[in-house]
């Protein structure tokens, strides 16, 4: 899903564009929805000023509230509910986190690499875990996390067939980054990384502006897609992206793939230094 940014004024204006996304997205079959990364920011419209740096603290207050709209949506539709990701206050600090929801329970992913600006500006504390839930094989990589092989690998080897990717990014590098890790993830692990993105603007910090769009990508391999794309949005639209994720298909790949990057991944390389002279 890819959510635009609204101008609210108040938390049930909030409130009311999260069940219309998610109501949206609940047609069919539907089974399993995600969210953007750090979607809640939008709730800075129902606090006037706050500094930039204080943000997160600030929008940390609404984590068990969030959390529990998060939790109900998934139980009223019955589908898992990956909650992009909010701030919320842990035991060493204010930490970046996804809530993934089901009819059954929720857990929470954080966020474990952290760019720059998290760090230095928003004094955010990295995680320091990665979850998956083997019974959905599902996992969370958020935003920058994404882009490191490492993320997906541990996850795929724990069983997550389909990676839910929440992301935030300001400018078509940051964009492209992330959508072309989803692609690289995918094409090692054969597994569909689920790419969702915010869209629109604030106006200001910490939202001057933003790039991109959500896709459901799978391996380059028959029988999905050349380009791996097998749904796309529109870049800065709100939109939804829907996608038949066939497991089976996705398995065979693995086995039956032109090539075999999952059984051919190996544990180490040797590497040797020559020094010319």
């Amino acid at each position: 899903m890819a959510w635009r940014l609204r101008r609210i004024r108040t938390e049930t204006e909030f409130a009311d564009h999260l069940r219309e996304c998610v109501e949206a997205a609940c047609v069919g079959e539907t089974q399993l929805v995600v969210l953007p990364e750090l979607f809640v920011l939008e709730l800075l419209g129902a606090l006037g000023e706050v500094a930039e740096g204080n943000v997160p603290n600030a929008l940390a207050e609404y984590a068990p509230l969030l959390e529990a709209w998060i939790q109900t949506l998934a139980r009223s539709h019955g589908i898992t509910l990956v909650g992009g990701s909010h701030f919320a206050k842990g035991a060493g600090g204010v930490e970046n986190v996804c809530v993934t929801a089901s009819p059954n329970g929720s857990s929470r992913h954080p966020k474990n690499l952290l760019t720059r600006y998290e760090r230095d500006v928003w004094g955010l504390v990295p995680g320091q875990i990665l979850r998956t839930n083997p019974e959905l094989g599902l996992g969370v990589a958020i935003c920058y996390d994404l882009e490191f092989p490492g993320s997906v690998r541990a996850l795929a080897e724990h069983g997550a067939r389909v990676v839910a990717a929440p992301s935030f990014t300001e400018t078509k590098h940051g964009y492209h980054r992330v959508r072309q890790a989803a692609h690289a993830r995918a094409l090692e692990n054969h597994v569909f990384v689920l790419h969702a993105a915010l869209v629109g603007s604030l106006g200001r910090e910490p939202v001057p502006s933003t790039y991109g769009s959500a896709a459901i990508v799978a391996p380059n391999h028959p029988p999905f897609p050349a380009d791996g794309v097998l749904a796309a949005t529109h870049a800065h639209r709100e939109e939804i992206a829907f996608a038949e994720l066939d497991l089976e298909a996705l398995a065979r790949t693995r086995s039956e793939g032109t090539v075999t990057n999952w059984d051919d991944r190996g544990h180490g390389w040797a590497v040797e230094v020559s020094r010319t002279r």
